[in-house]
Formats: C-alpha cells, sequence, structure tokens
C-alpha cells in the first residue's frame, strides 16, 4: 500500500510516496531520495542486512547509514 507523505526538512518540503508494509521490521529509504534532496545521514555501528520476501539478502547490500527525518 502506497499514501502520499511530506517530509519536512530545514523549512523545505518534500512530497513522497510511502510504502506501508505491516511485516517491516524497520523504517527504510531509498539512497537515491536521500542523495536527490541532500538530506544528511550518519554511519551506524552495525550494518543492517536486509532480505527480501523469499529470505534471500537484498540486491542493494547492507544498510551502513541512517538519516532523521
Amino acid at each position: 500500500m502506497q499514501i502520499d507523505v511530506r517530509i519536512v526538512y530545514n523549512g523545505k518540503e518534500i512530497d513522497a510516496e510511502a510504502v506501508l508494509d505491516s511485516g517491516a521490521e524497520g523504517v527504510y529509504c531509498n539512497t537515491s531520495f536521500i542523495k536527490k534532496y541532500s538530506l544528511p545521514t550518519y554511519d551506524i555501528e552495525l550494518p543492517v542486512y536486509p532480505r527480501n520476501v523469499d529470505g534471500t539478502l537484498n540486491k542493494q547490500g547492507a544498510i551502513r547509514h541512517a538519516a532523521i527525518l
């Protein structure tokens, strides 16, 4: 399920679509979205290895950064 969202960062409004996933174990954001809007990130201590529905590792690899939105 997708919903329209508005992210406000540093006075700038960003309209986007969010995917709701009741089975998700966290909140994730595509790296191209972060780069497109120049959102600041920080390193996380331990990488997160996301898995697909079938249990395989996601082809994007480990998540090593986080953003506060």
